[in-house]
């Protein structure tokens, strides 16, 4: 094989790695008007510990009162009603250890949060709460190759006069968005996750979801990173060349806030209140 050979092979390679990872390169000025306006409480403004439990109706108010825009997780129950709620099961929540998606709305709203008195809100719910007040961050809790969920939560968003935007780790929800609905503003979420004895089809999954490798299904419009894993080769050829929007998640002091200012354009947080 001559060096020229080799060479158009290596930029082949390159070519469609670049291609796997790309963003959305024309949907910059939206995303930055309706975003980056806010720091966005992680699950409402929360405090499971003093009875105001995450991602509940007094959370959110809370959020709201203060200010700050709002990251909520939205899942479906057994009788496909819209709840915001961020695990899969209930056990942590609830010491319940159903799956959401198993338990009818009736059920799921006799389980207390965090043993606080307060109850998992409907989507409905909290959107009437919030009315426009704040901006919304609402992340897609789905398997991947659901379409039900993207769409029901479309359906809904689609009647609210607040702005929003949507994420999900599932890039075949966002890809959904990218299909269905290309003016709402997608979010691929992602981070680094560790690989240490996981099964090697999961590796692989967790590796694309990593190094980006499955942005070219949604072509998000801003990526949601875990910003203590940020130091790979895909994130900062995305954040320098691409130059999409950054969303860091999620930052727990003000410190540290303070530091990810000049490299993130969007903050979630959690656990203070950012200033």
């Amino acid at each position: 094989m001559t060096l020229l050979w080799i060479v158009r092979i290596l930029l082949i390679l390159l070519a469609l790695y670049l291609f796997l990872i790309a963003p959305n390169l024309f949907h910059r000025k939206l995303c930055a008007k309706q975003l980056t306006s806010h720091a966005y409480a992680h699950r409402g403004l929360y405090d499971n510990a003093r009875g105001v439990p995450e991602n509940s109706l007094p959370a959110f108010e809370r959020a709201v009162r203060a200010g700050y825009g709002i990251e909520l997780d939205v899942r479906e129950t057994r009788d496909h009603v819209l709840v915001v709620h961020h695990d899969e099961t209930l056990e942590r929540s609830c010491g319940d250890k159903r799956r959401v998606c198993d338990v009818p709305l009736a059920e799921l709203q006799q389980l207390e949060l965090f043993k606080t008195g307060e109850h998992i809100p409907t989507f409905d719910e909290v959107l009437s709460l919030v009315n426009g007040q704040v901006p919304l961050i609402v992340e897609l809790k789905t398997d991947f190759y659901n379409h039900a969920l993207p769409q029901a939560v479309h359906q809904r968003l689609s009647q609210y006069s607040g702005v929003y935007c949507i994420e999900s780790f599932d890039p075949f929800a966002v890809r959904w968005y990218r299909k269905n609905a290309r003016s709402v503003v997608r979010g691929q979420l992602s981070f680094m996750p560790p690989l240490k004895d996981k099964p090697f089809k999961e590796k692989l999954r967790r590796i694309a979801l990593g190094y980006l490798l499955i942005d070219f299904l949604g072509r998000p419009d801003f990526i949601a990173y875990g910003y203590k894993t940020d130091a790979n080769i895909s994130f900062r050829i995305v954040a320098n060349i691409f130059r999409p929007l950054l969303a860091a998640w999620t930052v727990c002091d003000q410190e540290t806030y303070r530091e990810l200012q000049q490299y993130y354009d969007i903050q979630i947080f959690e656990r203070f209140r950012a200033q």
